[in-house]
């Protein structure tokens, strides 16, 4: 089965969240089937929530737009708790029944603590949404509620496949969330999804984000622009592929792995300018591969490992042809690798590293550094060029590691 919608000669006339909602549910009760999303520029004011068994494509990403509507935000004027399902605001203007909204206060703000719910009723300063809160927000902590959401979500979905379009999050107008809950384009307890050839750009929070999912597959993408991370697989994902995307000029990392991503593949990726790192690895992230992927520009390091004791690091990852280049800004310290906490077993094959840019400006110093309680780390046949300072700085303590004289220095 097969739906299109747009502004003109579509099954559904529309260029709204509702209008491709209507789309989808039409599709999922058939069993699955295509929404074509005909080209021109759609205002979501909610999250379009995708289907099992459902191709959601547009008529390419410079064609078919899907953005985030203007940003709207109010204080609380009452405490909203645990269970309820109102908050009342200071001022309700520009709120509207169907739109998606966040809920948070200074303290529970990040992670899975907000509340993002649709408004579905307003009486007076008074939204009721669709489902009850789920943490206690406060007028002390700051509470407010604003609505920034994900623009396409797929919750418990499995067999979905987001292409060629673009999704833009409005950022400069919209309040901040990060991507455990939120993304342009979002998937939570889902399996087997493929995002390919599309643009997620703006958001408010991160780009790409997938979490507690198996067999994700981000393919062909571009993702920039975005307050925090640019694609975040995390939070056990599993056996996940991320090939062929571009990846820049994020406000923190490009490429992100939360909690407990493992078993995933990243190749041929590019990750460029980001404000943080172009690769991180962090909590329980193993027996991953990275393959020809190209990190360059980023602010600290193009590939960092961050700090954790051994039984959560982020062992049994293999490096293997990367190029990494030109890592951190002026004023400080770059780093082509940085390899912090407790990991171990790591392998850095045929990589090339280099810092191509003079004086100053030549601020990725260390090419692999090695921490004090890194373990097992195998560097061999890397080549070291340009104006790095040192190739490889081995604080370890440990006498397992094989790090072979680097060439090319």
């Amino acid at each position: 089965m097969t739906v299109t919608v747009g502004p003109a000669n579509a099954d559904i006339i529309g260029t709204d969240n509702v209008a491709i909602q209507k789309a989808v549910d039409r599709v999922a009760k058939a069993g699955g089937g295509i929404v074509v999303i005909k080209a021109a520029t759609y205002t979501l004011r909610n999250s379009v929530r995708l289907a099992s068994h459902l191709t959601l494509r547009g008529e390419g990403p410079e064609k078919t737009i899907l953005k985030k509507a203007p940003g709207v935000r109010s204080k609380l004027r009452v405490d909203a708790d645990y269970g309820e399902f109102v908050a009342t605001v200071e001022d309700a203007r520009g709120f509207a029944p169907g739109m998606g909204v966040t809920i948070v206060d200074k303290e529970q703000r990040s992670g899975w603590t907000p509340s993002i719910r649709t408004v579905v009723s307003i009486d007076g300063n008074t939204l009721r949404f669709d489902r009850f809160l789920h943490m206690d927000y406060s007028v002390a902590n700051d509470g407010e509620v604003f609505n920034t959401f994900p623009l396409l979500a797929g919750y418990q979905v499995e067999d979905v496949r987001v292409e060629d379009l673009t999704a833009d999050g409005s950022r400069d107008s919209s309040a901040t969330l990060d991507g455990c809950q939120a993304a342009a384009i979002y998937f939570f307890h889902s399996k087997r999804m493929t995002i390919r050839n599309s643009v997620a750009r703006n958001f408010p929070g991160d780009g790409i984000s997938t979490q507690f999912v198996e067999h994700p597959e981000v393919e062909s993408c571009e993702s920039y622009g975005n307050a925090f991370l640019g694609i975040h697989l995390g939070t056990g994902a599993l056996y996940g592929l991320v090939r062929s995307n571009r990846v820049h000029d994020n406000g923190q990392d490009g490429l992100f792995l939360c909690w407990r991503v493992q078993h995933a593949r990243y190749e041929d990726n590019r990750s460029w300018n980001n404000g943080q790192d172009g690769i991180s690895l962090g909590h329980k992230d193993t027996d991953n591969t990275f393959v020809r992927n190209v990190v360059t520009g980023n602010a600290r390091a193009g590939i960092y490992f961050r700090d954790e004791r051994e039984r959560n690091a982020a062992s049994r990852n293999v490096f293997r042809e990367n190029k990494i280049a030109d890592n951190g800004r002026p004023g400080g310290r770059g780093y082509g690798v940085r390899i912090e906490g407790e990991t171990k077993n790591l392998t850095f094959a045929s990589n090339t590293i280099r810092d191509t840019r003079q004086g100053p400006q030549a601020t990725q110093t260390v090419g692999i550094y090695i921490g004090p309680k890194a373990d097992f780390v195998v560097c061999e046949q890397n080549l070291f060029e340009g104006g790095t300072q040192q190739a490889i700085l081995n604080e370890s303590r440990s006498d397992h590691n094989r790090v072979q004289q680097p060439t090319g220095q």
